[in-house]
């Protein structure tokens, strides 16, 4: 295995979740086809809208995504410790 992609979809709108390869593999177009994997399959389930988290301190990996179409949004991410 050189990389995974975890995605999930709960009727509503899609998520991606983790997306990680060998470091090798990076700049090899390895992370867009998993993204594109993840994408399709979410299609087939009518899956109109695909969202993800990137922590803003992280601008390569949000460079990524906006380089395979996905962008901002004005949303507030909120969590808590259980």
């Amino acid at each position: 295995m050189i990389g995974s992609v975890i995605a999930g979809y709960d009727r509503h709108r899609g998520w991606r979740y983790a997306l990680a390869m060998w470091q090798d593999c990076m700049r090899r177009s390895v992370g867009t086809e998993l993204v594109r994997t993840a994408e399709a399959a979410l299609h087939r389930l009518a899956c109109g809208k695909m969202n993800l988290q990137v922590r803003g301190t992280n601008a390569a990996v949000a460079g990524f995504y906006q380089r395979l179409g996905s962008g901002g949004e004005d949303r507030v991410s909120m969590g808590g410790l259980l």
